[in-house]
């Protein structure tokens, strides 16, 4: 399972495993759950963004 976590800098990282993820609130899971699904979503865009570009500089080129 994909995790996310914001580090001191307030960027999302994201992991495999589920070390640091040991709060077990109901909030915190949701907080957690939500975290995962907008970095997933912003991975989508970054990855769609560069194809995007990879794109531009082909027909540029």
């Amino acid at each position: 399972m994909l995790l996310a976590k914001k580090d001191k800098d307030e960027q999302i990282m994201l992991a495999e495993d589920q070390a640091w993820m040991e709060s077990s609130s109901d909030s915190d899971q949701e907080i957690n759950a939500n975290m995962v699904f907008m970095a997933q979503i912003e991975k989508v865009l970054s990855d769609s963004e560069a194809s995007s570009s990879s794109a531009n500089e082909k027909i540029n080129e």
